[in-house]
């Protein structure tokens, strides 16, 4: 049983599945979609978000019968200490690489934009050492900063991408699903990444005061999240065009760096965006972080929670694979890397509830 204290309410699961994939995909998803020529990539990304709801729907009932335990538990009990520890090394290998792909995108934002003069590994370091020391402090202190930046980062991004309204086309975002079905298979691929974040809930089913919430809170996550992300989109394809949104590295701020608007003082409005952009990216990396915390520790056994070695060792090893991508095009394809090992993460819990299933059918077998 995990303390009371640890215990998150409906709310703060679903801000934090939400959460946790809103990062990256705030400033480069436009140009993601925009690659497969079809300005419909907004309606694509909402049955994306359908399909992902139904897929963690599918599974959830086996992880509300193993509610006390976390989904390293489980392959450990399930599948055999050997082929659990294995899985086990999958999904923390995974929860580290999100990390590093966190901690280099913010780093180049935030070199790029903001601290220009200061070199990317201090900067990647930094971010890198404030999200562990956060993580040390248990589940439901990472949830609490999520329910602080979230609601700022939804209002403030509304706000900016309703004064870009004025510069919309609808010419831009026609003709509607041109290519059909071939648009959805093509920009699939390419948006693997921007979901990754929803498997946190494999680990915080445990950590919930009613378990029984838990598939309201995901969907009411996925959901959130898939309607943020169209409707940036739809704006962004509707202000910039398909060709502008293709060749900007971040379309989004592009936009709001070209948004004037007369009787304000205010010359900048992408300063805005990046601040909140670099709190929420923060805040998601803390949800891969936590996730690989604690299957390290599931893994090596360990009853020091915040032992010094693991966190050290931790630490180290982002950093150092988060400096290995020589430039942001090296960034990009490990992102899409990232997004086949995200999905191969969420088809897990489908894996050890077959193996529950077929252990059960061999022991009545066995009793008959």
């Amino acid at each position: 049983m995990k303390q009371s204290e640890d215990k998150l309410s409906f709310m703060q699961t679903s801000i934090m599945v939400s959460g946790t994939m809103i990062g990256s995909g705030i400033l480069t998803l436009p140009r993601s979609a925009a690659l497969t020529d079809s300005p419909s990539g907004w309606i694509i990304i909402l049955i994306e978000g359908a399909v992902y709801i139904g897929l963690v729907l599918l599974f959830m009932p086996f992880l509300l019968k193993n509610s006390e335990k976390t989904i390293y538990e489980l392959n450990r009990d399930i599948m055999g200490r050997v082929l659990g520890s294995l899985l086990n090394v999958f999904i923390s290998f995974y929860f580290i690489l999100t990390i590093c792909f966190q901690a280099r995108f913010l780093g180049e934002v935030t070199n790029y934009f903001l601290l220009k003069n200061t070199p990317m590994g201090v900067v990647v370091f930094i971010f890198l050492a404030v999200g562990l020391y956060h993580v040390t402090g248990g589940v439901y202190p990472i949830a609490k900063v999520y329910a602080y930046i979230f609601p700022i980062t939804v209002i403030i991004l509304f706000v900016l991408l309703m004064f870009s309204l004025r510069l919309f086309k609808l010419d831009f975002i026609r003709p509607i699903m041109e290519g059909g079905y071939k648009s959805f298979f093509d920009l699939f691929p390419k948006t693997l990444i921007y979901f990754s974040g929803l498997e946190v809930i494999i680990y915080l089913v445990p950590f919930m005061k009613n378990p029984k919430q838990a598939k309201k809170a995901v969907a009411f996550g996925i959901g959130s999240s898939t309607l943020f992300y169209s409707i940036t989109l739809f704006i962004v394809i509707g202000c910039m065009t398909i060709a502008e949104a293709k060749t900007g590295t971040w379309p989004t701020i592009s936009l709001i760096h070209a948004l004037e608007i007369q009787g304000i003082f205010i010359e900048r409005f992408d300063i805005f965006l990046l601040v909140m952009w670099t709190c929420q990216q923060f805040t998601c990396m803390l949800g891969s972080f936590k996730g690989a915390h604690l299957g390290l520790n599931t893994l090596f056994r360990l009853k020091n929670k915040n032992n010094v070695w693991l966190l050290t060792g931790l630490l180290a090893v982002t950093f150092g694979f988060s400096m290995y991508p020589e430039d942001i095009n090296s960034v990009f394809e490990y992102g899409t890397m990232l997004g086949y090992m995200f999905f191969a993460v969420i088809m897990i819990p489908f894996l050890i509830w077959f193996s529950s299933w077929m252990k059960k059918i061999f022991r009545r077998k066995q009793t008959s």
